[in-house]
């Protein structure tokens, strides 16, 4: 896991630098936008959003890079005969994506730290709902990875689900802004936001609801990983 995260994260880290700046583009876009338009108040927003964004997008962005191993430089059939484990491979792809948008989220880190919005007594419950989030939209990625035999569509399908995951449930918004607050369930991404929001004081959703963001967060999470290691296998249909 160490070694295909090293590979495929750490190395692009300091190579491919050009992809470090898409990855942040868009969030800091929307940052901008929420500013100018809500001043204050929007700028917390879209800081709590971008930090979402940038490990939702991430994870989901192993859509392209596991079909583009499995598919274009045939690394996942050179594994067959190696000792390591498909899951094993699958999960040093979603590190290898962690490792990759680290100075996205110190960006947004050093932020809400310097605002007073991230302290020691929030950071805790903020830093499981982002992880339990990394291995969600990771298994996500990796899984729908799966479904694809051609490259061409893999990296525009996982920007639409960026979007998607990250712009129409409330991640940028507050959940009491839907019919019902625990809409938000559905999507993993507005389930931590659920429980982010609550945690640096942007929105206050009460013990039931945020108690059902944890709840969901975990069960996306559990669903995820039980998707990657059923179709993370060796075999090419």
């Amino acid at each position: 896991m160490l070694v295909i995260a090293w590979v495929n994260g750490w190395i692009p880290l300091f190579r491919i630098w050009v992809w470090l700046v898409s990855s942040v583009v868009n969030p800091l876009g929307i940052l901008l936008l929420l500013f100018v338009v809500g001043g204050d108040r929007g700028l917390s927003w879209g800081l709590v959003g971008g930090f979402i964004w940038v490990v939702a997008s991430n994870g989901i962005s192993m859509i392209g890079d596991a079909a583009f191993y499995r598919l274009e430089l045939k690394f996942q059939q050179m594994l067959v005969a190696s000792p390591v484990k498909p899951y094993a491979y699958s999960m040093g792809l979603a590190l290898s994506a962690l490792i990759y948008s680290l100075p996205s989220l110190s960006l947004f880190l050093a932020m809400l730290t310097y605002r007073g919005m991230l302290d020691p007594g929030n950071a805790p419950p903020t830093f499981l709902a982002l992880a339990l989030l990394w291995l969600s939209t990771s298994s996500l990625g990796f899984t729908i990875s799966t479904m694809f035999r051609d490259m061409r569509y893999t990296w525009a399908v996982a920007n639409i689900l960026t979007v998607l995951l990250s712009v129409v449930p409330p991640v940028y918004y507050p959940a009491t802004l839907l019919p019902h607050p625990a809409l938000a369930y559905i999507a993993p991404t507005s389930a931590a936001a659920v429980v982010i929001h609550g945690a640096l004081g942007l929105a206050d959703y009460g013990g039931s609801i945020t108690m059902g963001g944890w709840a969901s967060l975990a069960a996306h999470t559990a669903v995820g990983l039980a998707l990657m290691v059923r179709v993370a296998n060796w075999r090419v249909k």
